[in-house]
């Protein structure tokens, strides 16, 4: 949660790793239901988020950079709309971009991040989500 130490990259980058354990166990939980949990990876797309990047030196070159290295917004939304619409796709998959560094490229099914799919780590993290928000979860 960041409460101690509060670094914005870092705390990004628990926040995309939560998601993905979290949409993990949704899938367990909907299991045997008519309902999908997809988790999805848009890759590296230049946006305004950069514009907040830290230092002086990062804000100027990122425009440069990031054209170099990462893809559209238009593309960065092609994952979603194949986990939204694909009948391929199954409950609990993540997807991303095919690029080599999953960076940009048309949509894929990826690899987990290592631990993703841990269940004792995604029960904890359910049970904390619901007693964060109280709200309990019924299917």
């Amino acid at each position: 949660m960041s409460e101690q130490k509060y670094r914005p990259m870092g705390a990004y980058a628990k926040s995309k790793r939560a998601n993905i354990v979290f949409t993990v166990e949704l899938a367990r939980r909907l299991a045997g239901t008519s309902m999908t949990a997809v988790a999805v990876h848009p890759g590296a797309a230049l946006t305004n988020l950069q514009q907040h990047s830290q230092g002086l030196a990062a804000r100027l070159l990122m425009p440069l950079l990031g054209r170099l290295a990462m893809g559209s917004p238009e593309g960065a939304a092609w994952p979603s709309l194949c986990a939204a619409t694909s009948p391929a796709v199954e409950s609990g998959a993540f997807i991303g971009p095919a690029g080599r560094r999953q960076d940009s490229g048309p949509p894929r099914p990826a690899r987990l991040p290592r631990g993703a799919d841990h269940r004792a780590t995604g029960a904890a993290l359910w049970r904390d989500s619901e007693r964060l928000t109280g709200i309990p979860f019924i299917v």
